[in-house]
């Protein structure tokens, strides 16, 4: 492989949708030529380890921040990587495996930016930002569904959790490309999307028609966002109208997974897809060129 591979960083706090954002582009572009990386495989320590050592998986000290780095800036330069595997359903580490990058290189984690140099290996970064009462509903299935916690477990260590995401996970926002944030609506999910830094180069404006900007978008250029950026504000509910400003994006595409245009949303994929089409277009611009 001669050419650096394209890469886009996922930050935010486990739960928040990551690896939903990553499997929509996954799925969009084909997994042919994606290679997705989970930086919360970095974790040092068992859940049990962690208790006793009174950290949280948001805290710097639980995770191998250096070997990620060091992983990530050899996948940048094409070169296989050993990396450490972590079984969120035993609460362990479970030895490595060898990873060999593509042509997209996706990874997502808590602290995917730590340090802040680490956003220069990155084409494109996405911060994802949910309403925090929808984050901590997302968090608590997950957790009890799928990660072996019970509810209370789950509750007791939300004070905790809630903390260091404040004081690890926020603070690398101001460094993204792009903010994401999903949002109880009146039907199923809105979204809000702050568009800065790198992510400014597209004209999003030119993909919607004034019918669609009526009733599923907004479009609002600012001088200055919540981190103090300019930026270009979206907001979109999950109307069918943007159905189609994703299939409109999705033309652009140079490379096309299984999705079809005009496929019937689920009562929160128009949002979901909307969001996860228009980061893939976002990032496939910078190499090919696409207006």
């Amino acid at each position: 492989m001669d050419d650096q591979p394209l890469m886009l960083g996922l930050i935010g706090a486990s739960g928040a949708g990551k690896t939903t954002l990553t499997r929509g582009i996954i799925r969009l572009l084909g997994a042919q030529g994606v290679t997705p990386i989970s930086l919360d495989d970095y974790l040092r320590y068992s859940r049990a380890e962690r208790a006793a050592l009174g950290l949280t998986d948001a805290d710097p000290a639980a995770t191998d921040l250096e070997r990620m780095a060091a992983d990530l800036a050899a996948l940048r330069r094409c070169q296989t990587i050993n990396k450490p595997v972590y079984d969120h359903v035993a609460g362990a580490p479970r030895g490595s495996e060898r990873v060999a990058p593509t042509g997209l290189v996706i990874a997502y984690g808590a602290l995917t930016l730590t340090p802040p140099v680490q956003a220069e290996l990155f084409d494109l970064t996405v911060y994802l930002d949910p309403h925090p009462d929808l984050y901590r509903r997302w968090r608590e299935e997950r957790d009890v569904k799928q990660r072996g916690y019970t509810l209370a477990e789950v509750q007791a260590a939300w004070p905790a959790r809630e903390r260091d995401i404040q004081r690890y996970i926020t603070p690398q926002r101001p460094l993204a490309d792009v903010v994401l944030r999903f949002g109880p609506g009146t039907d199923g999910l809105d979204v809000q999307m702050s568009l800065r830094r790198r992510a400014l180069a597209f004209d999003l404006a030119s993909v919607v028609q004034p019918a669609e900007s009526a009733v599923a978008i907004q479009i609002r250029p600012v001088p200055a966002d919540e981190d103090g950026l300019p930026a270009v504000l979206v907001s979109a509910t999950n109307d069918p109208a943007l159905q189609r400003v994703s299939d409109a994006l999705r033309a652009r595409l140079p490379v096309r997974g299984q999705v079809a245009a005009g496929e019937e949303p689920s009562p929160v994929s128009a949002t979901l897809t909307f969001a996860q089409t228009l980061v893939a277009v976002m990032l496939l611009r910078q190499t090919v060129g696409l207006e």
